[in-house]
């Protein structure tokens, strides 16, 4: 059964090795994680089956708006809903704390992200141009939003 619940302090190993895992060359550093669990702002929730960490989320919020900054599900456990869940779950508690606007950015070649994300009632809103480095140039990056 999956657990939805927020980071604390004692997942920060587990959530910082599936961050390596799932984005290899550029994982967050650890300041993002200790801000996610300490600071004003961000806010993280991550899903569990027993004691394996299947994926997280991590938003930052100011005032009515919030941001998905990242989103990575474990490669096991892809295509069974968790990032699916994970997105309701964080949704959820971001309307109940004010939240009215959300926001991301997506790689132009993340086509599995964005079907995710169209399929959860997001919509594209725009694109910013050369977004993300790649090894031979720049990636376009696609905004989406979606109304809480």
């Amino acid at each position: 059964m999956l657990e939805l619940r927020t980071l604390i302090a004692a997942d920060l190993v587990a959530v910082q090795s599936l961050d390596a895992v799932c984005f290899a060359g550029e994982p967050f550093a650890a300041s993002w994680w200790q801000k996610a669990t300490f600071g004003q702002g961000a806010c993280a929730w991550l899903a569990w089956q027993g004691d394996e960490l299947l994926g997280y989320c991590l938003f930052s919020r100011v005032l009515d708006e919030a941001e998905l900054l990242r989103i990575a599900t474990s490669p096991a456990a892809r295509q069974q809903g968790v990032a699916a869940a994970l997105l309701q779950h964080a949704e959820t508690a971001l309307q109940q704390a004010g939240v009215e606007q959300l926001f991301l950015e997506v790689r132009l070649s993340n086509l599995p992200a964005q079907r995710l994300y169209r399929r959860t009632g997001w919509q594209q809103s725009g694109r910013r141009k050369d977004y993300y480095p790649l090894a031979d140039g720049r990636e376009d990056a696609l905004i989406f939003c979606r109304a809480l």
